[in-house]
């Protein structure tokens, strides 16, 4: 019996890695090829991304003048007090499950502000984008977001 209990305790120790459900890589990868058309296809008003809790479609303005089309999904969101390595560790699953859907993505730097994280990826045809805000005194609202941009 205790060998039982010490193999299911230094199983229970052993970190596993991440990985996507199908549904989630096929529907990430749509989008992606989506954002070349600037997401025409896509049918409206349709939920898109497994695991979002909120959608949002719209039009970013780029710095040089060109509008471009954004689906914005929001993966995590907590109002008032969170614990941080909570939002960290699911930060961290999310940019290792979009990653492995994304194999052929180039992989950009991971940037790391005050209360937020910034993980990118670029395909030919799209820039993809995982955000973590962590609430505190000016934004009570903490959450990941997951966006993927037409490049032109």
């Amino acid at each position: 019996m205790r060998r039982h209990l010490l193999a299911l305790t230094l199983l229970a120790a052993v970190p596993f890695e991440a990985s996507a459900t199908p549904a989630f890589c096929e529907a990430l990868n749509q989008v992606v090829s989506a954002a070349q058309s600037r997401f025409d296809w896509l049918p409206p008003g349709r939920h898109l991304i497994p695991g979002s809790i909120d959608e949002r479609h719209g039009v970013v303005q780029r710095p040089d003048g060109e509008p471009r089309g954004v689906i914005v999904a929001v993966m995590y969101r907590q109002n008032g007090p969170v614990q941080a390595n909570v939002v960290r560790e699911r930060f961290g699953t999310l940019q290792r499950e979009v990653g492995g859907c994304l194999p052929n993505a180039t992989t950009l730097d991971t940037m790391q502000g005050a209360g937020a994280t910034l993980a990118r990826w670029q395909t030919p045809y799209a820039d993809i984008g995982l955000r973590r805000v962590d609430g505190g005194a000016e934004v009570a609202e903490t959450l990941i977001e997951l966006s993927v941009a037409s490049r032109w």
